[in-house]
Order: C-alpha cells, then structure tokens, then sequence
C-alpha cells in the first residue's frame, strides 16, 4: 500500500514538473510574441522587458530568439553598437549549441544590419551564410517564412547597386512568402515592410499609381497589429506621393499624424523625415513660420543622427579592423609554425641522411681493411 501511494507521490511530482515547464515555456512564447509587436511602438519598453526576464532563460533557442528581440528594438532606436553586441552574442550561442533555425535568424539579421550600416560585403558575407542554411538544412514548413527575410536583405543590396529595377522581384517576392504565414501576426508586420520597399522603387521609377497602391497595403497589415513603425513609414510615403502632386495641404495633413505618434515610437529617422517633409510642403504653400520652425528641427534631427552614426560606424570599422588584424595574425603564426615545421622535417631529413653516408661510408671502410688484411 505505502509503496502504490509513494510510486502515485512520485507520479504527481513529475506531471506537476511537466506541467509548470510546459506552463513555463508557453509565457515565454506568449511574451515573446508581445515583445516582438512591441519593438515597433515602444522598443525601449521591449528593451526593458527582455533585460528582466533572460536571466530566466535557460533554453538556448529562447535565449537566441529574446535577444534578436533586443537587438531588433535597438535597431529601430538606430543604437548601432548595442545592436551588434546584441545580435553577435545571439551569434555566438547559435554556432556553440543553436539549431539551424537559429543561425539562420542570426545570420540574417547580421546581414540586415551590415546593410543598414552601408556595408554591404559584410552584409553579403552574412545573408549568403544564411541562405546555406536555408537551402541545406532542415527547415520546418512553420518557419519557411524566414526566407523572405533573406530576400528583404538581397533586394535591398540589389537596390543599392544595381537599382529599382532589380531589387522589385527580391521585394515582391518577400510579400509573397510572408502572406503565406500570416497567421504568426509578426509576419504581417514583414508583409508591411516589403510592400514599404515595393512602394519605395516604385516611386524611384516614377509609378505613383503602383506606390501608391503597395503604401496603402502597408497600412492595411501595419493596422492589423498595431505597428507603429511601418505605419508611419507607409504614411510618409503617400505623402511624398501626395507632395509629387502637388498636393500639399494633403500631404501636411497626414505627415501631422504621424508627427503626433513620433513621441511614443522614439525613432530619430522618421522624426528627420516627416520634418523635412513637412518643411518642403510648408515652402510650397509660402508658410514661412511653419517652413523656418520645422526646418531647423530637421537640422537638429539631422545633426544628432549623423553624430550617433558616425560613433556607430567608426566602432564597427575599427571591430572589423581588429578582425582583419586578428586574422591576419592568426595566418603569420600558422606560416611560421608550418615554415619551423618544414625546417625541422628538413633537419631530420638531413641527419638521417648523413647518418646513411657516414654509416655507408664505414661500412666500406671496414670492406677496405678485410681487403688488405686478405692481401
């Protein structure tokens, strides 16, 4: 009897364990998702959130995914250096004991940010590492959505070299990916920034009806679930539209909008944008107060973030200097050890054979004596 009962004690432990880890590990995701929606309207609140709980964390994957959050939060802060400390330590746990899942997203999301940062054969360096994964490893169907990450990343390089016309395709084929899995609301947040990217290069190309129409797709997935950020962005680009067609008052009345969120949101580069463009369209309807007033705080904007990237950049120039050194390095010290390595082969060698001469030459001279002795 004592022994039923103990062996049921035991039973209920381990279910309550089970239970409170699967209990456990559904919060995690839950919040995770949270954070991640997050990062778009109020990163340093996500930030705040991730600091609190990955000292939790113990599962490599969770600790990878929460720290991508992080980084992505950082990101749209344009933090540079906090981004790449972030996502490198993402990097470091998914070569040590990540899935390819894992180093997928990491790989690509270095890649992203390289790109930001105009650095775009480091960039490649990074996507085409994440584009090996992705096309020899096991990806589960769920997350074949990370594909259309790669190829935001590749349109965008396409853009900046080759132009509009070869980027569009890497785009819209993004979009297409990402609506195959818009049930994870995260990727309706991507569906808005590649059709934010489409509208871009149709804008450049001079087709208004086109970006139009993929600005206002923007909005409709960005409304879905509250993404700030790539709602302002879709906003800002129909007023650039609106402003091409001389449509000014327009134009004001929705970059106004968007003004009114920036305090919330807290992202230098769209508070730059709507106040230059909010200054042009002033200029066009000869309101000098409003042109002079929103001018010099597009100056301001401008300056700090010129200030913060130049830091930034200075910082991943000289990592990537400190890289080149170190390899550099590495590859002296493997030349001297294999150039000792061969002198050394080549004094055995020496002395094995010298050893065979003088041991030859002994021999015939002990040859020689037989010879006289017999004589």
């Amino acid at each position: 009897m004592n022994k039923i009962t103990l062996q049921k004690v035991k039973l209920i432990i381990c279910l309550l364990f089970v239970f409170s880890y699967a209990t456990a590990q559904v919060n995690l995701d839950s919040l995770k998702t949270e954070l991640n929606l997050m990062v778009y309207n109020n990163p340093k609140e996500a930030i705040s959130r991730v600091e609190e709980v990955y000292p939790l964390i113990t599962d490599p994957s969770m600790q990878i995914s929460y720290l991508l959050t992080s980084a992505n939060a950082y990101a749209v802060l344009k933090n540079h250096d906090a981004v790449m400390e972030t996502a490198l330590k993402a990097k470091k746990i998914a070569d040590e004991k990540g899935s390819p899942v894992n180093r997928l997203q990491v790989s690509g999301f270095i890649g992203g940010q390289y790109r930001r940062l105009g650095l775009d054969d480091k960039a490649l360096l990074y996507i085409n590492e994440a584009e090996e994964v992705f096309k020899t490893e096991e990806i589960p169907d769920s997350l074949k959505y990370l594909g259309g990450n790669i190829l935001i990343v590749k349109g965008l390089i396409q853009r900046t070299s080759l132009g509009c016309e070869y980027a569009l395709p890497y785009f819209k084929e993004a979009a297409s990916v990402y609506k195959k899995y818009v049930s994870k609301k995260i990727n309706m947040v991507s569906v808005a920034i590649a059709h934010n990217n489409i509208a871009d290069c149709y804008i450049e190309i001079n087709n208004f009806n086109a970006a139009e129409f993929n600005f206002k797709e923007a909005i409709k997935y960005s409304l879905e679930v509250n993404s700030g950020h790539s709602l302002a962005y879709a906003k800002m680009g129909l007023s650039r539209i609106y402003k091409q067609e001389n449509e000014n008052e327009k134009a004001i009345t929705i970059l106004k909008e968007v003004n009114a969120d920036l305090e919330e949101m807290n992202d230098l580069s769209i508070k730059k944008e709507v106040y230059k463009q909010l200054s042009e369209n002033y200029k066009a309807i000869k309101d000098t107060q409003n042109y002079e007033y929103y001018s010099r705080l597009y100056f301001e904007e401008t300056k700090r973030i010129i200030a913060e990237e130049k830091k930034s950049l200075n910082t991943v120039v000289n990592g990537l200097s400190e890289e080149k050194e170190k390899s550099q390095k590495e590859t002296k010290s493997k030349f001297i050890f294999i150039l000792l390595g061969a002198i050394l082969v080549f004094i055995a060698i020496m002395s094995y054979l010298a050893y065979k001469i003088v041991k030859k030459k002994k021999k015939l001279n002990k040859k020689k004596e037989q010879i006289n002795k017999e004589q």
